[in-house]
């Protein structure tokens, strides 16, 4: 199948357009700023950011570990189509643990959270990384691309309730959008799926029934229904 992409560069851009900054969901107790535990972004909060936007436009992501005399080495790549972009590679000591497993485990985490954090281009916003005498200023989360379409979707939802339906206040809104949806959902809970609501009001008024008769079906409907 062919790529909707020209190049390599513009799939990595196309899913890096698609992220937000990983939220900070665990704490480092060795790490303490002003007296409390620094918290930061753990490799699953990483993953979950850069994978599925990678992953949707073509973009396979590898990590592989690797151990030789002491070392633990961790190697990213970044793979689309035939092409394959090595994007990370950085080994840390073992040192004398005294549980080897567990560091290994630690140290091959630490460094494939930094690499697929880096080539994504993911603020971590943690202390730990963060504590080389740089001041990271504090960054809002961006919708991501789902968010922004629902987004669009309940913004023309409630111009055409208002411009083309008519509707002059919520009451009349919630009727219609019960009325369309079979009572499916309603101008409280539209915005859970204002997609689903959108496609109702459209599929009605592709259906014989235009956006200017649909407050006197909604109230036809109603009477109807307490009248039973």
């Amino acid at each position: 199948m062919a790529s909707k992409h020209e190049s390599f560069a513009a799939a990595i851009a196309a899913a890096q357009a698609n992220m937000s900054n990983a939220i900070k969901n665990a704490k480092n107790e060795a790490f303490k700023q002003g007296g409390r535990v620094s918290g930061y972004a753990d490799l699953a909060a990483v993953r979950d950011v850069a994978l599925p936007a990678f992953n949707a436009e073509g973009i396979a992501v590898l990590q592989a570990v690797d151990g030789h005399d002491g070392w633990i080495t961790v190697s990213t790549s970044l793979l689309w189509g035939s092409e394959r972009l090595e994007v990370g590679r950085c080994s840390l000591p073992l040192g004398e643990p005294r549980n080897l497993k567990h560091e290994c485990g630690s140290i091959s985490t630490y460094l494939r959270r930094y690499q697929l954090a880096s080539c994504a281009q993911i603020s971590q916003v943690d202390d730990d990384g963060n504590g080389q005498g740089h001041n990271v200023p504090p960054t809002t989360r961006q919708p991501n691309k789902a968010q922004r379409i629902a987004q669009q979707q309940y913004s023309k939802a409630k111009r055409i309730l208002h411009d083309e339906v008519g509707c002059a206040s919520e009451e009349v809104a919630d009727a219609v959008i019960r009325w369309v949806t079979g009572g499916n959902w309603s101008l409280k809970t539209m915005s859970e799926d204002p997609g689903d609501v959108l496609a109702a009001l459209q599929e009605k008024n592709d259906n014989g029934t235009p956006y200017s008769d649909m407050i006197g079906e909604a109230a036809e409907a109603a009477r109807l229904e307490a009248v039973r």
